[in-house]
């Protein structure tokens, strides 16, 4: 089935809720207005009711004028047309009526009348002629005798609802005739409105339908930033913006890691074919083969820190999180690079003060330390020192490692946590670093719901603090942060 577009929809639904509301409009005004007749109706009778009630022609209710229809043209100047009268006695026996009114077709109902002797109120009431014929409105008011002030009998006034009936129906066929040409009117307005609103997102699918990998610098137009559609250009812009961003990232991840990979590959290769041109002394060819290796543990180092980064990434790389004593940890690793700051002719140094036990991966933990001290100590020249701290702050424990490098320049601390970027990338491979050891770090440190912050000057050196929280914690889920 073809689907069912949203103009459609809205036009539907639009039209589908004018209908409503037309219908209970109508049904208001048809009930409004058939009250109204008979109010005008119910007060007419009783102002003719009222005037008979205090003429002569209800002195004595038995007696029955020859001259009853001339004694009402006399009262009301004019014979009342299409009225019906009679007077009735306490027992509903009728002593007078106009010569239109038949007893017979249009009975007394006499029990409404002892109703209306007994309370004295007044009674409306509808009568259906027996045979063919309009309903007539009755009203039973009470004749009250002036010098006792009871009631001595009743004046029946009616009238037919033919023109109540011909008002209503006249009524319903305007309604009938209206309501289709207001719906259908409603509904061609609705469509129009519909296309117009519906616009500015056409217009959108249309500028986004036309945004390739080649052209994502492209925007939507924000007609009005406050509206709805204003607001959704604008989320469709940002996540354009992020989607850019994240392209970029990803072109100049692939673009290192290939160079990265192909450095290795491209001197393996040339030390290979250099040994194979001619004889070799067996120093040689184990010279040759230890260079190759040294290279493949680049490449094994490079492959294995991917693969960490791309699980993170896809939250398959689990953090376990059990207590961890950060002084024995911190410690072990301190003897541990002292053999390497030693060679290196670098003064190592620590301060380590009681802390509390967090909950965190001991593992990825001390692959964390282990980044920072070899950072420190790659960049450091001989002659400089390493300090690390490890202490209590209000907010948890921090680990502080500073050296007297090379520093960083203050223009690329913002980026130093990406992936295989480089502050000096002329000086990449003689310090022999991946350019992803920090961005690790990072990992390591968010996915323990802790913070890294960097304080680099260049030519003096460099801090790097990270602040775990204590108390036990929960796994995190850490978006792909790079």
């Amino acid at each position: 089935m073809r689907p069912v577009s949203i103009r459609f929809k809205l036009t539907a639904w639009y039209v589908l809720v004018f209908g409503v509301v037309l219908a209970c409009f109508c049904f208001s005004i048809y009930v409004m207005m058939e009250r109204k007749l008979m109010h005008s109706v119910d007060h007419r009778l009783q102002t003719m009711a009222e005037l008979i009630s205090k003429t002569e022609l209800c002195v004595v209710p038995n007696f029955l004028p020859p001259d009853f229809e001339r004694r009402l043209n006399r009262i009301f100047g004019t014979r009342p047309v299409g009225k019906f009268i009679r007077v009735l006695d306490l027992s509903g026996e009728t002593g007078s009526r106009t010569d239109n009114l038949d007893d017979k077709k249009i009975p007394v109902n006499k029990k409404l009348v002892r109703e209306v002797v007994t309370t004295g109120k007044i009674i409306f009431e509808t009568q259906y002629p027996l045979g063919p014929g309009m309903p007539i409105r009755f009203i039973n008011f009470p004749v009250i005798d002036f010098k006792s002030h009871k009631v001595k009998g009743v004046v029946q006034v009616g009238t037919s609802l033919e023109f109540v009936r011909e008002s209503m129906r006249n009524l319903l066929v305007v309604f009938f005739v209206l309501g289709p040409s207001l719906l259908f009117v409603a509904g061609v307005v609705g469509f129009f409105l519909a296309g117009k609103a519906l616009k500015p997102i056409r217009e959108i699918a249309q500028t986004t339908r036309h945004i390739t990998v080649n052209n994502l610098d492209e925007r939507i137009t924000v007609p009005v930033a406050k509206d709805d559609i204003g607001q959704l250009a604008a989320t469709i812009n940002g996540m354009l913006d992020r989607l850019s961003l994240s392209f970029q990232k990803i072109t100049q991840f692939t673009a290192d890691a290939s160079h990265e990979l192909r450095t290795p590959l491209t001197i393996m290769r040339g030390e290979l074919e250099i040994s194979l041109r001619g004889e070799r002394s067996a120093d040689e060819y184990l010279e040759t083969l230890g260079s190759c290796l040294e290279e493949v543990e680049r490449m094994a180092k490079i492959v294995n820190d991917l693969l960490l980064l791309s699980k993170s990434d896809m939250g398959q790389e689990v953090i376990k999180f059990e207590p961890v004593d950060l002084r024995i940890l911190v410690s072990s690793l301190i003897s541990h690079f002292q053999i390497l700051a030693d060679e290196q002719k670098i003064q190592l140094s620590s301060t380590i003060e009681e802390v509390e036990t967090i909950y965190g991966d001991q593992l990825r933990l001390r692959q964390m330390l282990v980044n920072l001290l070899s950072n420190a100590i790659r960049y450091t020249p001989a002659g400089g020192k390493i300090h690390l701290t490890l202490k209590n702050v209000d907010d948890g424990i921090e680990i502080a490692v500073a050296d007297t490098g090379i520093g960083i320049p203050e223009e690329s601390i913002p980026r130093i946590f990406d992936r295989f970027y480089r502050a000096d990338k002329a000086r990449s491979r003689q310090y022999g670093g991946s350019g992803l050891g920090l961005s690790i770090v990072k990992w390591i440190v968010e996915a323990h719901h802790g913070t890294i912050k960097v304080d680099s000057v260049v030519g003096e050196g460099s801090v790097f603090r990270v602040s775990l929280p204590t108390g036990k914690r929960e796994p995190r889920d850490i978006e792909n942060i790079f």
